[in-house]
């Protein structure tokens, strides 16, 4: 005679061990964060396609002895109620070590934005040419910071 293994547990198995496989993911809005040494951790923003808008990690970089980037990616969602496509950008990091550092993002509308990009050079929010009218809010670049203490 042979003996089967019980599988209508596999799935239960599966499950557990997944769901502790998972990173966390903090929105934009959440602005200090902690994690555990080790903890692999996604800052995630939205980003207006449509309009040109794009996110970097902006200078100064993370303590590197704190939290290191792992990469980021950019996902569209799909069609918004304008026609255009929304999307989220994701930035991906590990926690290296105890200790708080600062994570800065720069939000970039189109042409709100100077320097090299993907070309090379750091990029900071356009200056405004003098006489020209100021650019609303949602026109200009925007940093956004994170704080981020690892346990």
């Amino acid at each position: 005679m042979t003996k089967r293994l019980a599988l209508p547990a596999l799935p239960l198995v599966l499950t557990a061990l997944l769901t502790g496989c998972g990173q966390d993911t903090y929105g934009q809005d959440e602005k200090n964060l902690q994690v555990d040494n080790g903890e692999e951790f996604t800052l995630s923003v939205p980003v207006e396609a449509a309009m040109g808008e794009d996110w970097y990690l902006a200078s100064p970089a993370p303590d590197k002895d704190v939290v290191r980037s792992t990469g980021d990616r950019e996902e569209t969602d799909g069609s918004d109620n304008d026609g255009g496509q929304s999307a989220t950008h994701y930035f991906d990091f590990k926690a290296v070590g105890k200790g708080t550092t600062e994570i800065r993002l720069l939000e970039c509308p189109s042409l709100g934005c100077a320097g090299g990009g993907d070309a090379g050079g750091e990029i900071s929010p356009s200056p405004v040419p003098s006489g020209s009218p100021t650019p609303g809010a949602d026109e200009r670049g925007r940093y956004h910071t994170y704080k981020v203490t690892v346990k």
